[in-house]
């Protein structure tokens, strides 16, 4: 993975600081060795990047999106956030904690989330004081429209509400933030004197800037990604906005489709309904190496590197590491699956 225009660590660091920024997140995060679980597996050795201790109300790795997305959204001069999210989502959770990082009221329209425990991310929501819609199956049919309806309430009350699914900056700030992570990486992975390093993550947005910052300082890291929902299509999702994030950074090149081998079959009936396989990977990784995954996100992918390992997807000359992307209170959601859950022998 390479391009006849390279640009130094230095060099693209300029094109990132070209943007308004606060420091949100707690950088650089760990890069660590995963010994127990690399000799369990048998296979490559397998490190992880832990965007799980950003710190930002139980870390993730959108405590990197909100250092570029808070300022842009201040310096417009909203006055609110409106985000709308599924009930157990970290986007949610992790939105509320920037919102009162910069003091922003914020209102949070979650789909599916009437008469659910309050447990996980939704308690979180609570006690950072997120304005709570808690929508039944039938009005999450509509959550677009019902959040629409509260902007104009509150344009016609004089506020200037800012809704995130209105507008393309949210859509390509997760990657501008993984780009500055990408140089972040280079320097740990030299340090660690890691080679022949394949990289896996959720199929998304992290996984895209961390693809550009690569290509664009010619690093030859490969990329697997992982899908965890069937209902947001890769297309619509990050692809079709690779000129996006070029633009905004002013880079000689971006990501495209085939920077990525994407794998789609560790999903299961949907998002948010864990399979056997992620339950066992939540167990393995934290009886290994004492890493804690969530349901959605991080036990999907890892649920995925286990099997690709075990079936020949990995090299073993290749050092492969895990982002993990947090999601931590996910994981208090589905207690009672996990509690009964009956690990193979």
């Amino acid at each position: 993975m390479t391009t006849t225009q390279i640009l130094t660590p230095a060099q693209l660091q300029e094109h990132i600081d070209r943007l308004p920024r606060m420091d949100i997140a707690h950088l650089p995060t760990p890069l660590e060795e995963m010994p127990r679980l690399t000799e369990r597996l048998g296979g490559p050795k397998i490190w992880i990047k832990r965007e799980d201790m950003t710190g930002l109300a139980f870390g993730g790795n959108k405590a990197r999106h909100y250092e570029f997305e808070m300022p842009h959204v201040q310096n417009e001069g909203y006055d609110v956030m409106i985000n709308i999210m599924d009930y157990h989502s970290n986007n949610a959770r992790m939105t509320a904690a920037a919102a009162n990082k910069i003091g922003m009221r914020y209102i949070l329209v979650l789909k599916n989330a009437a008469n659910r425990n309050v447990q996980g991310n939704l308690l979180i929501n609570k006690i950072l004081g997120a304005e709570l819609h808690l929508l039944d199956e039938y009005q999450s049919g509509d959550a677009g429209g019902y959040a629409t309806r509260l902007k104009e309430e509150l344009e016609a009350e004089g506020h200037k509400p800012y809704l995130i699914q209105d507008h393309l900056f949210p859509r390509i700030v997760g990657m501008v933030g993984f780009v500055q992570a990408g140089i972040e990486m280079r320097e740990q992975i030299e340090d660690a004197n890691l080679k022949n390093v394949h990289i896996i993550g959720v199929a998304g947005r992290s996984l895209c800037g961390l693809i550009i910052a690569a290509k664009v300082m010619g690093l030859d890291w490969k990329f697997t990604g992982v899908t965890v929902n069937y209902d947001v299509p890769l297309e619509g999702y990050v692809f079709d906005h690779n000129k996006d994030i070029q633009k905004i950074l002013d880079l000689p090149v971006t990501f495209e489709k085939s920077d990525m081998r994407v794998l789609d079959q560790y999903i299961g009936e949907g998002y948010g309904v864990m399979t056997a396989e992620v339950a066992e990977a939540i167990h393995i990784a934290a009886q290994t190496d004492a890493i804690i995954l969530d349901p959605n996100y991080t036990g999907t992918t890892m649920a995925a590197l286990i099997d690709q390992v075990e079936q020949g997807g990995f090299d073993n000359d290749e050092t492969v590491i895990f982002i993990h992307t947090g999601g931590l209170p996910a994981v208090f959601t589905f207690a009672e699956q996990l509690a009964n859950f009956k690990q193979q022998s």
